[in-house]
């Protein structure tokens, strides 16, 4: 029996159901479409027209004291012999560093230690010398005074011979005159006349000599006397260039002292790090053996391109900082402003500037080429960090966006096209 409760048509549906359902879509109506695509073209237009786009030049640096970071280094070639410095040392300025030996020995034995022994040996004699000169002054001086008044005395004496003299002699000279009379009338043999005569002479002989006798004395007491007056004069002479060979005989020593060994001191207060020397190394002259912080100054950041990157940078421009010791996905990004560009290329002469290229990075040329130098002022020279004021330190990495060239969208879209024109004017036309 035929069931003929539903249509055939039922049945035929039911027996294609394995094939899914018919679903039938409506598109959506034209206006919405059209008033869309309205919508996005002026969007795109607005933006286009109003929107910029600011090209950045990324440079990497390192933040410094503004009178830069110092490295000291050995002044002659030598072996270091004492090492006081360590990684961190706060240091003030004149402590020492370094002690380097620069001794040379030869087959007698040290060099520089002879030349010192002999000339403490010549310094000794030297102060004996003088220890001997002051202390046989006195004596001198008193023997100057003792034959000053041994001649007076006798000076004294020849006056009171020549006094008697002076008195005597006209007598005797009288009494000549008349037994010269008497021997003429026979009174008196001329044997007594000789005698008379001859003790006159006598009598002038040694007047004479008491006058020449008095002329001597008083030119020995006025030298004496010049002498006395010179006395302190001449010792003070004497003790002082005998002071000036003994401070000469110091000097050299002091020389010799210098180039057998000399010590490296801290030209500023700061904090060591790098130190690259060790006990017993030997160095050249000019070796890098520590790089000195200073401490007490305010911080300016250096960074460094290269030339693509500096024409277009210019004084007073903002940076935007990020300080690798405070990940900026933390602590944000830090301002700051251009103080100095440098108008020519730092010509990479050292480690420290090799160091500088390095951090250009990708910018950057093989270390040896020039690079340029931007010195920036931070707005804040600390961090916020967890509620504290971190201070910035010398020393630190800092990586930086720089604003070069602000544009808008249509004009970096048009670029290509008049970069293309002004190529073909030049090319056809030449230069205007």
């Amino acid at each position: 029996m035929v069931n003929t409760l539903f249509r055939p048509e039922i049945f035929v549906s039911r027996g294609d159901g394995w094939a899914g359902h018919v679903q039938l879509s409506q598109s959506l109506p034209v206006r919405i479409v059209s008033w869309g695509c309205v919508i996005l073209s002026a969007g795109l237009a607005l933006l286009l027209t109003f929107g910029v786009y600011t090209r950045r030049v990324h440079a990497t640096g390192q933040v410094v004291p503004k009178s830069g970071i110092l490295t000291i280094g050995s002044i002659y070639s030598g072996t270091i012999s004492e090492l006081r410095a360590t990684e961190g040392q706060h240091v003030r300025k004149g402590d020492v560093l370094f002690a380097e030996d620069l001794e040379t020995t030869s087959l007698a034995g040290p060099t520089q230690k002879q030349v010192i022994a002999d000339l403490l040996r010549q310094k000794t004699l030297l102060q004996n010398q003088r220890a001997l000169r002051a202390k046989s002054a006195p004596i001198e001086h008193q023997a100057l005074l003792n034959q000053i008044q041994f001649l007076t005395l006798q000076r004294e004496q020849i006056f009171t011979q020549i006094s008697n003299d002076e008195s005597v002699l006209p007598l005797v000279q009288k009494a000549l005159a008349k037994m010269q009379g008497a021997q003429s009338k026979h009174l008196i043999t001329e044997t007594q006349f000789q005698s008379q005569l001859y003790t006159y002479a006598q009598l002038l002989n040694s007047h004479s000599q008491a006058l020449q006798s008095r002329t001597e004395a008083e030119s020995k007491i006025s030298e004496l006397a010049f002498k006395l007056a010179r006395f302190d004069t001449e010792l003070s002479h004497d003790l002082n260039e005998l002071d000036k060979q003994i401070a000469a005989v110091d000097q050299q020593t002091a020389e010799n002292e210098g180039r057998r060994s000399t010590i490296i001191l801290a030209p500023e207060d700061g904090i060591l790090t790098g130190v690259r020397g060790y006990l017993g190394e030997q160095v050249a002259a000019g070796t890098p053996l520590v790089t000195l912080l200073p401490t007490d100054q305010a911080l300016q950041i250096e960074l460094y391109v290269n030339s693509a990157s500096i024409g277009f940078l210019k004084e007073g421009e903002p940076v935007l900082l990020r300080y690798d010791a405070f990940p900026y996905q933390k602590f944000g990004l830090h301002h700051g402003h251009i103080a100095e560009i440098t108008h020519a290329p730092v010509v990479s002469t050292n480690q420290q500037d090799n160091r500088n290229a390095q951090m250009v990075g990708d910018q950057s040329k093989p270390p040896s080429q020039d690079i340029y130098r931007i010195r920036v002022a931070p707005d804040q020279t600390y961090v916020e960090t967890y509620g504290r004021q971190r201070p910035l330190e010398a020393g630190m990495t800092v990586s930086a966006d720089i604003a070069t060239d602000r544009r808008r969208l249509w004009e970096w879209l048009l670029d290509p096209v008049i970069s293309v024109r002004n190529t073909l004017t030049t090319t056809t036309l030449g230069p205007r």
